[in-house]
């Protein structure tokens, strides 16, 4: 790892303060968060203490300064490199953010003369997470029935029920999980408006090339930072100065470098 970054792992009973890789992946569109790094294992140890659904915590942040990013979810798949490949001695795992309940959870409902907030609400607690915020149509239902289905289908099912009904429009609606709990929600996940700047921390910088396009930001490592959040880009070289929405977050911990790689432009929504 570069000097001046700390990281911790706790990979089930393992804990990890070195990693040769580490990446960590936020999409928008996609709800649930996922991580892999390799661990590295030259007697087997680390193999043999690991197992799928065993919990997965990470932090990582810049010596002297106060914030970290975090990060927690389970284990899904336990690899090792094939032989010849770098890091050939090491365990690679693959985990998924705790948004995974979203899919996990399975309910069986029925709702009479409630309104839509208050369904999704309480179709977001099943899942055990906290509830920060239901920004959706409060129209009242007159009767709404979910049968043993998972709550990220159920919330579908709402939506699309919303739409028909009250014309809602939720293609820039998306479910994630943020810090102070699941949000459902066209806006914005709160917290700091983080900047890329030329002569900075600016790497590279692909702006869309199509008004429904993608762009691609690629920053010194910015711990902290995840999709839906506010980011401003200044790149003087392109003559560009904008606060956009990231969609995608990619950060990568390695060797020869940590990187940062943000991707903004049309909003997709989720699932």
């Amino acid at each position: 790892m570069i000097e001046g970054l700390r990281v911790r792992c706790n990979v089930g009973p393992v804990e990890v303060l070195r990693l040769p890789f580490l990446q960590l992946v936020y999409r928008r569109r996609a709800v649930v968060s996922r991580a892999e790094m390799s661990i590295p294992d030259p007697m087997g140890e680390v193999r043999a203490a690991l197992a799928a659904q065993q919990p997965v915590q990470m932090r990582f942040g810049y010596r002297g300064e106060e914030l970290w990013h975090e990060w927690e979810g389970t284990i899904e798949t336990i690899d090792q490199p094939r032989y010849g490949e770098s890091d050939e001695d090491a365990v690679r795992v693959r985990a998924v953010g705790l948004e995974k309940a979203l899919g996990d959870t399975f309910v069986t409902e029925s709702f009479y003369q409630e309104s839509a907030a208050a369904v999704a609400t309480r179709l977001l607690a099943r899942t055990g997470l906290p509830v920060a915020e239901v920004d959706i149509p409060d129209a009242m239902l007159p009767h709404q029935v979910f049968s043993r289905v998972s709550v990220a289908r159920a919330l579908k099912q709402l939506e699309t029920c919303l739409t028909r009904a009250c014309g809602a429009d939720f293609s820039r609606h998306a479910v994630w999980l943020g810090a102070d709990g699941l949000r459902w929600s066209a806006g914005d996940e709160p917290g700091s408006l983080y900047t890329v700047e030329t002569a900075c921390n600016l790497v590279s910088h692909t702006p869309p090339i199509t008004g429904g396009g993608m762009g691609v930001v690629e920053s010194v490592l910015l711990p902290g930072l995840r999709d839906s959040m506010q980011i401003y880009i200044r790149d003087v070289r392109r003559d560009f100065s904008q606060a956009v929405r990231a969609q995608e977050v990619i950060h990568t911990l390695r060797r020869n470098g940590n990187v940062t790689e943000i991707r903004y432009g049309k909003d997709q929504g989720w699932g």
